[in-house]
């Protein structure tokens, strides 16, 4: 086999646009509300492709301000509208579509409760009919910012407490069961003035909380992110900020185990505020910050992970004469700025909620006084997403993990490649490797000119052989690449391998040999077992892989469950040709917790379980 030295490729990146809009163009707005003054806190896309969206309404309902609850079609047209309080102030900071189909909110009463303000939780039924209600609190103020539904289908609630704790104020988390009834609370910032903005769910069963805690040191707040476990004891915390005022608006668990924090800092002889973005890893280290100066003040109140691996954050920016615009920031996954995009009119508008769509954009609540029938009124923007779907996609999966061999020894991977068009595609596919001391090296295979049929998925079982001289280092980096060679790569996948002297001296392979193929008639010795192999990405966030195998042809049912044994998804249900197999489930339908999923083919059955993170 004849070696190249390829020291760099020339890449062209051939793209399925899902729209013909660029990144951030709007593509409808919608105001909600009446003559007063209407504001909107937070938006979910909802199972059936529509939007909920959570805030405060001072047009209707029973007193001075009730919580407003919205329900929309796709296109943003109203379905239904509820509101929920009582004689006094009452007011929705948090809505999340739970898994019966309805729906809880989170906020404040001041009509109901222990006294002061209290934490308002409302459960809905799918139609927004109150199914209960519950009160959280003491004689002081209490309030609730986040709310999702946990693992075990109860709610974790996230706010700021003045009537326990420590005193002055308290970051407040509150873990109610199904009912709403309280299972624990925990107070943490020792009365240091601290607030829980953001509450998620983590990967490990556990909660991380961002918000804001006063430091007498500085003077100061300072961002505050608390990771606890699963019954809200303390794991550890952490601050980030200089010695002005910080604070942090929104968190989310990223695809590599860390958090992303948003919101803004302060200058107070400027009297000025920057969008701020925390970037930490699974323990909260720092792995990077940025502040975006857009104007004179920019704030940010929410932040999502999007699907390249890059932010999107939303918030508003200020512009003169004196207005202030909804403000789109998208950010790369090092926090270099992408693009960014206003949203508004002449007067003021915010942006409090951004949440990525089912078709690749995002939708942005908040509210407008340019716009609508009074005061101000709810404010969503639905705006076109990144282009990023190759049109033929490459994924190579180690059959285990981490990947270590010794010289003269070999590894096995399963690659698949999808045509993701719906027409037939031509293309190669070949693998290199990163060869430490030495740079790209390979090809080590290409397969010229294999034919793919509209959405048609090809997977192989290869193997890989080290040779025997090759350096022991644990900074190999394996390659797969579709396109046309060696010019045009329309995606390519990897991962990392170690080589140690474990084999030396060992007779062994003496050249980088690949054995299995993607071309038909030459695939890899067919599996000698059946096999249901763990997901991936597992905890996920909208999508993730599931493979399996089978070393005859059969039936084959693979299904999805919750935790209450009711199937949500049936992702395969035909005979299949013996081989290896990979489906993948798209759960944006069906709300963030745990799932199972089970392969039943011919007498052959498992189940394995999944953790759903949106």
């Amino acid at each position: 086999m004849s070696k190249k030295m390829l020291l760099a490729i020339g890449c062209v990146l051939l793209l399925v646009s899902t729209t013909a809009a660029d990144p951030g163009d709007t593509l409808w707005t919608r105001t909600y509300g009446g003559s007063s003054l209407d504001r909107g806190y937070s938006v979910q896309q909802t199972s059936d492709g529509g939007y909920i969206l959570a805030g405060g309404t001072y047009s209707f309902g029973a007193g001075l301000s009730d919580v407003y609850l919205v329900k929309t079609d796709s296109s943003g047209e109203v379905l239904w509208t509820r509101t929920y309080g009582g004689s006094s102030e009452d007011v929705g900071h948090s809505v999340y579509q739970t898994a019966d189909g309805g729906y809880v909110i989170a906020g404040y009463t001041h009509s109901f409760g222990a006294g002061g303000k209290d934490v308002y939780l409302v459960k809905t039924d799918s139609s927004g009919n109150t199914v209960w209600t519950r009160t959280y609190g003491g004689g002081r103020y209490d309030e609730g910012y986040s709310v999702l539904q946990t693992s075990d289908s109860g709610y974790i609630i996230a706010g700021y407490t003045d009537s326990f704790g420590g005193g002055n104020s308290n970051v407040w988390l509150l873990k109610t069961d199904s009912s709403g009834d309280t299972l624990w609370t925990r107070t943490y910032g020792g009365g240091n003035y601290g607030e829980g903005r953001s509450v998620q769910q983590t990967s490990d069963g556990g909660y991380v909380i961002a918000g804001r805690i006063f430091s007498y040191s500085t003077h100061s707040y300072e961002v505050y992110l608390l990771k606890t476990d699963s019954s809200g004891g303390t794991l550890w915390t952490r601050t980030y900020g200089g010695r002005d005022d910080d604070e942090g608006w929104s968190v989310q668990q990223t695809s590599d185990g860390g958090y992303v924090i948003a919101g803004h800092t302060y200058y107070p002889l400027y009297r000025a505020t920057d969008i701020y973005v925390v970037k930490t890893d699974s323990a909260g280290e720092t792995l990077w910050t940025r502040t975006h100066d857009r104007s004179y003040l920019d704030q940010a109140y929410s932040v999502q992970q999007a699907s390249d691996g890059g932010y999107v954050i939303a918030g508003y920016t200020y512009f003169y004469p004196p207005h202030h615009d909804v403000y789109l920031l998208k950010m790369d996954a090092s926090g270099d700025t992408l693009w960014t995009r206003t949203y508004g009119g002449s007067d003021y508008d915010e942006g409090w909620s951004i949440q990525k769509t089912s078709d690749g954009g995002y939708v942005i609540a908040g509210y407008t006084k340019s716009f609508g029938a009074g005061n101000s009124d709810v404010y969503l923007i639905k705006v076109s997403g990144e282009q990023l779907q190759p049109v033929v996609s490459i994924d190579l999966v180690p059959d285990q993990s981490p990947v270590v061999v010794p010289r003269g020894g070999s590894f096995g991977f399963t690659g698949t490649v999808t045509n993701n068009s719906d027409v037939r595609q031509i293309v190669d596919i070949w693998t290199m490797a990163y060869v430490p001391g030495i740079g790209m090296y390979g090809p080590l295979r290409d397969y010229s000119n294999v034919p793919f049929n509209p959405y048609q998925s090809r997977s192989a079982h290869l193997n890989q052989s080290i040779p025997n001289i090759a350096p022991i280092s644990d900074e190999y980096m394996y390659y797969g690449y579709v396109g046309e060679y060696p010019d045009v790569v329309i995606d390519s996948s990897y991962f990392p391998f170690e080589v140690t002297a474990k084999g030396v001296g060992k007779p062994g392979a003496s050249d980088w040999t690949l054995t299995g193929s993607f071309l038909q008639g030459e695939f890899a010795d067919l599996p000698s077992e059946f096999a249901l192999l763990n997901n991936y990405p597992n905890p996920f966030n909208a999508s993730t892989v599931i493979e399996y195998q089978l070393p005859v042809t059969t039936d084959v049912r693979l299904e999805v469950y919750n935790l209450l044994g009711e199937r949500v998804a049936t992702l395969v249900d035909s005979k299949q040709q013996a081989g290896y197999r990979s489906v993948i489930w798209d759960a944006k339908e069906v709300s963030s917790g745990l799932y199972f999923y089970k392969l039943t083919a011919g007498d052959y059955s498992d189940t394995k379980r999944m953790m759903l993170v949106k």
